[in-house]
C-alpha cells in the first residue's frame, strides 16, 4: 500500500487491534502508532510489536500520523472529532462504528462539510472484546461498507478504499442512511432479538441448560457481545431498529396463527423463502 506509511489507531481492542496487527502482517514498513485510554493496552500491544510506538497525549498523535482511524466506543466519537479540530491539523479520518449516520452529520458539524472524513464499518467482529481477542486475519475475506457524501473527495475515497482492500476486504459503497437502514436489520435486530430471548430463557428452570445443544450455542453466541456499546447503538439507530422489530413482530403473529391451526404446509410455505435466501449467502 503505497497510499499512507504512518497510520494513527485510536482504540487498541478488537477492531484496532486486529488493524494494527494486519497492517504489520501484509506490510512491516508502514508505521503504525497507537493511543488508548489505558496505558497497559498501550504497553502490551508495543510489547507484542503490534504498534510501532504509542502516544499517550493525542495531538501527539496527530501530528505524527497521516491517516487516522478512530476505533473508539461510539460515544467517544464526538469528543475526537473536536480534538482533531481544534489541533488545525487536516489529516484523512475514518472509523469504524456500526452507526453511521449520526456519526458523519457530528463529522461535518465540527469538523466541517468538506473535511477528509469518511465513515466506515467493517462487517466483521467476534462476542469477544479487548486486544487479546484481536487477530491478524479478521477482515480476510470481508466486507467493508464505506459511506461518503456528496461533499467527499474522490481521491481520499479511493485512499480509504485502498486501505481496507489492502487489509484483505471487499469494498462497497453506500449512504450514511442506507448503512443505518440495511444494517438495522442484518446486524443490529438480530443482536435484538437474541438478547431479548436470553432474558427470557434465563428467568427458567435451571435444568434447561442440560437441553442445550450446538444449535443453540451457534445461535446466541452474539448474546455474549457489549451490552453498553449495543445499547448506544440501538439508541442512535432507533428509527430503523423500530421499523426492523415492527416487520419482525408482523411476521411472528402470522406464523403464531398457523401454528396455533397446525398448518404445516403453511410453516413450510412461510420458512422456504428465507431458507433459500441463507443458503445463497453462505
Amino acid at each position: 500500500m503505497k497510499d499512507f506509511e504512518r497510520v494513527g489507531i485510536v482504540g487498541l481492542g478488537l477492531i484496532g487491534g486486529s488493524i494494527a496487527k494486519t497492517i504489520k502482517k501484509r506490510n512491516k514498513e508502514i508505521k503504525v502508532y497507537g493511543f488508548s485510554r489505558r496505558r497497559t493496552t498501550l504497553t502490551k500491544a508495543k510489547r507484542q510489536n503490534i504498534i510501532d510506538l504509542y502516544f499517550l497525549n493525542f495531538e501527539k498523535l496527530l501530528r505524527s500520523s497521516e491517516f487516522l482511524i478512530l476505533c473508539t466506543p461510539i460515544d467517544k466519537i464526538e469528543y475526537y472529532f473536536r480534538e482533531i479540530k481544534k489541533s488545525n491539523k487536516k489529516i484523512i479520518v475514518t472509523d469504524v462504528a456500526s452507526v453511521k449516520e449520526e456519526i458523519v452529520k457530528k463529522g461535518e458539524e465540527i469538523l466541517g462539510k468538506k473535511f477528509p472524513f469518511i465513515g466506515s464499518h467493517p462487517m466483521t467482529g467476534s462476542e469477544k472484546a479487548g486486544l487479546d481477542a484481536s487477530s491478524e486475519n479478521l477482515f480476510e475475506g470481508k466486507n467493508v461498507i464505506i459511506t461518503p457524501t456528496k461533499y467527499s473527495e474522490k481521491d481520499i475515497l479511493k485512499k480509504i478504499e485502498n486501505f481496507w482492500e489492502f487489509l484483505g476486504s471487499k469494498t462497497f459503497l453506500l449512504s450514511p442512511s442506507q448503512h443505518d437502514k440495511f444494517v438495522s436489520l442484518t446486524s443490529h435486530l438480530p443482536h435484538l432479538i437474541v438478547f431479548q430471548f436470553l432474558k427470557v430463557i434465563s428467568e427458567k428452570n435451571g435444568k434447561l441448560k442440560n437441553c442445550i445443544g450446538t444449535g443453540f450455542i451457534d445461535t446466541t453466541r452474539i448474546g455474549k457481545s457489549n451490552i453498553e456499546m449495543w445499547a448506544e447503538i440501538f439508541s442512535l439507530n432507533r428509527e430503523n431498529i423500530l421499523k426492523a422489530i415492527e416487520k419482525f413482530q408482523k411476521e411472528i403473529e402470522k406464523t403464531k396463527k398457523f401454528i396455533e391451526k397446525g398448518e404445516k404446509s403453511k410453516i413450510i410455505k412461510e420458512f422456504e423463502k428465507g431458507k433459500k435466501w441463507r443458503e445463497k449467502i453462505e
